[in-house]
């Protein structure tokens, strides 16, 4: 019998070239699956906070809208069942690219339920493509682009909530976070026989070389909430913004609260004290100091704060930074435009 074998210097189980290609392309494969899986699961824990649920109120809420300077606007009127004739109307204004849906929710419905419980009107404008024309020269809101006249518009819905609501246009008061609380600072400078008082969340005063605004110089009391890790708005003052956009400059929490005190002829040294209105317990991380006087100006600086409306209810995605559980921005400012109860 014949042997027919032959000889070879390869190994018998040495895998083809397009076997290992095939190979290596899988692992790269599990490799890139892999980091988009973290980079996934990073994002969604950075940018995800599921909405807080509605409360049922005794409240009418209702879509409005208007024509203002040849444009439809809108605004959302959250009314308490049984309002009393001239009840106060508090202006809430959100921030860019978000909505009046957007801010309630931000917000935890405090508003909503303080509106109910102290017996004003929440209102709640939409912006121009979710965006103000605030007092800031540098940024790239629609709303300042096309010169949207948003005082204009404000007017307009204190003077259809007062015909509609029989509310009152004489005890009207003014908030809203970041690009909506820099149109209540737009207010206060321009309108102040509008604006009773303010209570920016999130938005220093512009620095000088960013203010467009054409300042009355009348005296508002304002009350200023900032955190001083805000990635957008810097605690200590200079270029705000994020992911690459600038807004301009703008001052510091300190120089802003000393900005408005001195405008308003008060004292230039604050009393510094710790603060709490919720029911957490231990220390506090939210420190006010208040410029007394006919026209106080009071700044809430939250201690690793971010940009937010710090409430009980509602933490925002952690992107825009950290809460507080010492601090309901919502019931401060109430406090602050009503009284304490």
């Amino acid at each position: 019998m014949t042997d027919t074998t032959v000889a070879s210097d390869a190994p018998a189980s040495a895998p083809k070239p397009r076997r290992r290609w095939k190979r290596a392309l899988a692992i790269t494969g599990a490799v890139v699956g892999g980091l988009v899986l973290v980079l996934g699961t990073l994002g969604a824990w950075f940018l995800y906070a599921p909405a807080p649920a509605e409360p049922e109120l005794a409240t009418q809420v209702e879509r409005r809208t208007l024509e203002v300077d040849g444009m439809t606007r809108e605004y959302l009127a959250v009314v308490p069942d049984g309002l009393e004739d001239d009840a106060p109307v508090v202006l809430v204004f959100h921030g860019s690219r978000m909505d009046a849906e957007g801010v309630r929710a931000a917000s935890g419905y405090r508003f909503d339920e303080l509106a109910v419980e102290r017996g004003f009107v929440a209102v709640y404008p939409e912006g121009y493509e979710q965006t103000w024309h605030d007092c800031r020269a540098e940024t790239p809101y629609p709303a300042r682009l096309e010169d949207v006249d948003d005082v204009a518009f404000v007017r307009s819905v204190v003077a259809d909530v007062a015909a509609l609501d029989g509310a009152s246009a004489d005890a009207v008061f003014a908030t809203g976070l970041s690009n909506g609380g820099h149109l209540s600072i737009r207010l206060s400078e321009e309108a102040p026989d509008l604006v009773k008082a303010i209570a920016p969340f999130a938005a220093a005063y512009p620095a000088a070389s960013n203010n467009v605004c054409e300042a009355s110089g009348a005296a508002v009391p304002t009350m200023l909430v900032l955190g001083t890790d805000d990635p957008i708005n810097p605690f200590e003052g200079g270029e705000a913004g994020t992911f690459g956009g600038s807004l301009g400059e703008v001052m510091s929490a300190q120089e802003s609260a000393a900005f408005v005190a001195e405008r308003n002829g008060l004292g230039m040294t604050p009393e510094v004290a710790a603060f709490t209105n919720t029911d957490a317990s231990g220390a506090t991380d939210v420190t006010v100091a208040a410029y007394d006087g006919a026209a106080p100006v009071l700044l809430f600086s939250v201690d690793g704060g971010g940009h937010v409306v710090p409430n009980p209810v509602y933490s925002q995605p952690r992107i825009m930074g950290g809460t507080t559980a010492f601090l309901d921005g919502p019931l401060a400012a109430v406090d602050f435009f009503l009284g304490a109860p």
